[in-house]
């Protein structure tokens, strides 16, 4: 049982890690886009949460390629 709450411990703080790292990305995404841009986003997540399907393909990542 000591084994199992070592690696729940080490999980729950590498979890927590990662949250920290995730919020920033979020919220530096956040900042980087108009208000019009950010209702349309929360236009397409509440979407895609009713729909599923294909209006998931907003989760998919997109780049424009570099020069």
């Amino acid at each position: 049982m000591p084994i199992l709450a070592l690696t729940l411990s080490k999980k729950l703080k590498k979890a927590m890690e990662g949250l920290s790292e995730t919020r920033a990305a979020f919220q530096g995404l956040t900042d980087s886009l108009s208000p019009e841009q950010i209702q349309d986003w929360k236009r397409q997540e509440k979407q895609a949460s009713r729909h599923r399907g294909d209006a998931l393909n907003i989760y998919e990542v997109q780049q424009e390629k570099g020069p």
